[in-house]
């Protein structure tokens, strides 16, 4: 495990995934992980996903994180003091605008979910970054601790502006006929129940959780658990618009 602490409220690591879910130095922190080697699956909470090399996570204090790895899965992980997240509208702290972008990360409702870089000029310059940030940590010179918190910087902000609220899904005639019919199903039980979970819909497709959230996420680049938040948001506006008229 490689570890560099820059300003004490900042703290990168560079180790296998099984080192940092098994190590608890860093379980009250918030936290941006970046999958520099491996595959598996990672599970948090009710919700489990598919990852691989380039994937991008958050970690949260009080939301665990279990891997089941095909192969060794290694991970650069940059760890934030929530203290100073909390201070980040303080003009006096240094990478002020840094971790404002990481507080508007973690406003988001579906943070815990799997972040997925759309452009492809983002995703290069993440890859590089990240590749930059592991060879400093492997070689600590004078300036090495300036040069990986500007990268730092950089990377919080590619991964704020790929936010899911900012990226709209593609429109169901883009998804596979197989996709188009689960959703069809989920909006269908959503719209009878809307205290759904997401037991109850595998139950009722005949499909374990976990396979149905991968064809889910497969089929539509987003989890079972948002679709279902998002079915009953719509909903619940239906409802209110049916109101007002």
């Amino acid at each position: 495990m490689k570890e560099l602490n820059i300003d004490q409220t900042l703290n990168l690591v560079s180790c296998e995934a099984r080192e940092l879910e098994q190590s608890s130095r860093y379980g009250g922190l918030f936290g941006i992980a970046f999958v520099t080697e491996g595959e598996g699956v990672l599970s948090c909470d009710d919700d489990s996903w598919h990852y691989e090399e380039q994937a991008i996570f958050l970690l949260s204090p009080g939301h665990p994180i279990q891997f089941k790895s095909f192969y060794r899965t290694n991970l650069l992980t940059i760890f934030f003091d929530p203290f100073r997240i909390a201070g980040a509208a303080d003009p006096i702290n240094s990478f002020t605008g840094m971790f404002r972008a990481v507080r508007d990360l973690f406003s988001v409702p579906s943070f815990l979910r799997q972040k997925e870089l759309r452009s492809e000029t983002d995703r290069l310059a993440v890859t590089h970054l990240v590749r930059l940030i592991e060879t400093e940590l492997g070689h600590l010179q004078d300036n090495s601790r300036d040069l990986v918190a500007n990268s730092v910087a950089l990377l919080v902000n590619l991964v704020k502006r790929n936010l899911p609220e900012t990226q709209r899904p593609e429109p169901a005639a883009h998804y596979s006929e197989e996709t188009d019919r689960v959703l069809n199903d989920v909006r269908r039980m959503v719209e009878h129940n809307d205290h759904l979970t997401i037991q109850e819909v595998a139950a009722a497709m005949n499909m374990s959780q976990y396979n149905l959230n991968k064809l889910v996420i497969k089929g539509t680049g987003e989890t079972l658990k948002a679709i279902i938040s998002r079915y009953r948001s719509e909903q619940s506006k239906a409802k209110t618009s049916g109101l007002l008229v």
